[in-house]
């Protein structure tokens, strides 16, 4: 490589170009040195607009101020690099060659990165099928990524897809065996498909250290068996070596179900309603437990946490209709519908409303868009299982 001759203000008669960080330079080969040397602090600097004008009207080149502007137009980060660098012969092929793997997983990583982030804030609206998209994505840039595909098979049980979910649970765990997450992510969806054999072999499997998520797991594989006795007797044990508020509400479940409503009540006033998930868990028990105006206090407390989470409207809608505050519970749908206007609990949820209002026709014409719905994505699914065969 040529040596560098770094202008100084005396030799150079142009106003500088100020980066991000502060440096002054005064030519393209300057630009070059320092994208060749650190690109990631300079991954932005030289394909902006200021800098283009610069190039233009204080360095006076039209010609590399052309070629600017037809290498900011390219997507791909990696190609905007290599015509960058380029653009002279201030550096060799060979010397271009060596820093092109660091550019190309580079871009890769910010392609990752970023189409992840889309994924995940799916994610958090509740919009799975979308969350899914990003996240096989972001697969296409980096095919050996366990957390996108553990993050696709969540989404997958959130849509009650389980064979579909378990096939890219099992892609992350095979690249990352010792990953605790995914492995109780697994057993959790084996609970849920009551595939309790092979759950069962997963929680026997738990290392020594894993007490505490060994007895939860049990308690969960009893209590989804209906074995409510036994399932509340894992629980107590979990509590030994982990008390969190989790297990204490898995109690009052547990409680509720035996019909032992003082304990599972003293359960509950013992957990402080100080996050979203535990006001929601506590309204679910205390639906159990027919005590509705309760329910409702818990999810109206949730809802003040998260004003865009569908699924907290659409409880408060079915405890208002229970309540027979229909008013209340139409505000509460129509605020559901406008989150998630394609999710059939919603329109379910609405055509009850409907029908407890004597709205008959209403209620026929949004119960037979949900059957329609059912019966398209029944379809699918069966089409897409075939095809996973």
């Amino acid at each position: 490589m040529a040596s560098l001759k770094l202008s100084t203000v005396e030799d150079i008669d142009i106003s500088p170009y100020r980066l991000s960080n502060g440096i002054n330079i005064y030519s393209i080969e300057e630009a070059i040195y320092l994208f060749y040397k650190n690109f990631r602090e300079y991954s932005n600097d030289f394909f902006e607009d200021k800098f283009i004008n610069w190039v233009y009207n204080d360095l006076l080149n039209v010609e590399l101020a052309n070629k600017l502007i037809d290498i900011k137009k390219q997507q791909s980060f990696y190609q905007k690099s290599i015509e960058f660098l380029t653009l002279n012969n201030f550096y060799t092929l060979e010397e271009i060659e060596n820093i092109s793997l660091e550019l190309f997983n580079w871009e890769k990583r910010g392609q990752v990165e970023r189409k992840k982030i889309k994924g995940d804030r799916f994610f958090k609206e509740n919009m799975f099928e979308k969350a899914i998209e990003s996240y096989k994505d972001a697969i296409d840039f980096d095919v050996s990524n366990a957390i996108l595909y553990n993050n696709v098979g969540i989404c997958y049980i959130r849509l009650k897809k389980y064979d579909l979910a378990l096939t890219y649970l099992k892609k992350a765990i095979n690249i990352e065996p010792n990953n605790k997450e995914i492995l109780f992510n697994i057993i959790e969806l084996l609970i849920e498909k009551e595939d309790f054999d092979y759950a069962q072999d997963y929680i026997n499997n738990l290392d020594d250290n894993m007490e505490y998520s060994k007895y939860y797991y049990l308690g969960e594989l009893y209590f989804k068996q209906k074995d409510y006795d036994k399932a509340k007797s894992s629980y107590a044990k979990a509590y030994l070596f982990k008390k969190s508020s989790d297990i204490i509400l898995k109690l009052a479940s547990c409680y509720a179900k035996l019909n032992l409503y003082d304990k599972a009540i003293k359960c509950l006033d013992s957990i402080e309603d100080n996050n979203m998930d535990i006001l929601i868990a506590k309204g679910n028990i205390y639906e159990q437990l027919n005590n509705i105006p309760m329910a409702i206090k818990c999810i109206e407390k949730a809802n003040f946490y998260n004003r865009n989470n569908y699924i907290l409207w659409l409880k408060l809608a079915k405890y208002y209709r229970q309540e027979y505050n229909l008013l209340k519970a139409e505000g509460a749908i129509y605020k559901a519908y406008t989150l998630a206007p394609d999710n059939q609990q919603v329109l379910f949820e609405q055509s009850l409303i409907k029908k407890a209002q004597g709205k008959f026709k209403e209620y026929q014409n949004i119960l037979s868009k949900v059957v329609q719905k059912s019966s398209e994505e029944y379809r699918q699914n069966l089409y897409t299982n075939n095809n996973n065969k």
